[in-house]
């Protein structure tokens, strides 16, 4: 993915740099190569990544990092992944079904904030929307490191396999789209595109949920990015949530230029 698209980010009300973003995926990125590198074991880990050793990888521009990390996600397959998280997943969901009980129905948020001059909020909506409705799950893993599955699932729902925020663990939840009821994060009418819903356990158990929301602004595209979370995650968790909003989609909005850019 380039950088030509001119993104500016916003966290916690400040704005950083593009500079500052790619370095907090760098980052995430030597994690999760290590991390892969360690479960799988040397054979597995050379099967999956051909001619390519992990001090290579790590030494690499992130671009390569990023294709390299997509391309064993991919080659692992969903059964896979699950093998490969089997222990993260085990203990993230009950420390997930914890934190729900001991926040009592009380939210947290991660807000970031992008725009992108150039850019159709519609088309831009409408890109990523397609992403779920066609099942694009290189797509959808190629944006973040942090991102191990994400696919769509015959009921509408998406599967998600992710690390999230500045959790050392991987997590797997459902988003289902088709409601909003348990949300808290506000509608704001000024945005007319929204992609929002909410994040559940396999038994129904709602764990928190996303809104995403787009709105033109004099040719600019301003994207307010919101996940809600139990009160009780630890504070580093969600602040550092915000960086993954702002690294997957920036890379989504690169990714969507042919479609989304206006000029």
């Amino acid at each position: 993915m380039g950088e030509s698209i001119a993104i500016r980010t916003y966290i916690g009300g400040e704005q950083v740099s593009r500079e500052q973003v790619r370095a907090w995926e760098a980052r995430r990125a030597a994690v999760v190569l290590t991390k892969l590198a360690r479960r799988l074991g040397a054979r597995a880990f050379a099967e999956l990544a051909p001619g390519k050793r992990l001090d290579d990888l790590l030494g690499a521009p992130l671009d390569a990092q990023r294709s390299a990390l997509t391309s064993m996600k991919t080659r692992l397959g969903h059964a896979g992944v699950y093998a490969a998280l089997r222990r993260d997943l085990e203990i993230s969901e009950r420390m997930t079904r914890t934190g729900v009980a001991l926040s009592r129905g009380r939210p947290e948020h991660a807000v970031t904030r992008l725009e992108v001059p150039g850019y159709s909020a519609e088309r831009f909506a409408a890109w990523f929307s397609d992403l779920t409705a066609t099942n694009a799950e290189t797509d959808m893993v190629d944006a973040c490191p942090d991102h191990y599955l994400l696919r769509g699932l015959p009921d509408g729902r998406q599967e998600v396999v992710e690390t999230t925020g500045g959790s050392i663990l991987a997590t797997r939840f459902l988003v289902d789209y088709g409601r909003t009821e348990a949300l808290t994060i506000p509608a704001d009418p000024r945005y007319p595109q929204q992609i929002a819903g909410r994040a559940l356990l396999d038994d129904g158990l709602v764990i928190g949920g996303v809104r995403h929301q787009f709105l033109d602004r004099r040719g600019t595209m301003e994207a307010l990015l919101t996940v809600q979370f139990p009160a009780s995650l630890p504070a580093r968790f969600i602040r550092e949530h915000r960086w993954h909003l702002a690294v997957e989609f920036g890379n989504w909005i690169t990714a969507a230029a042919p479609t989304a850019c206006t000029s």
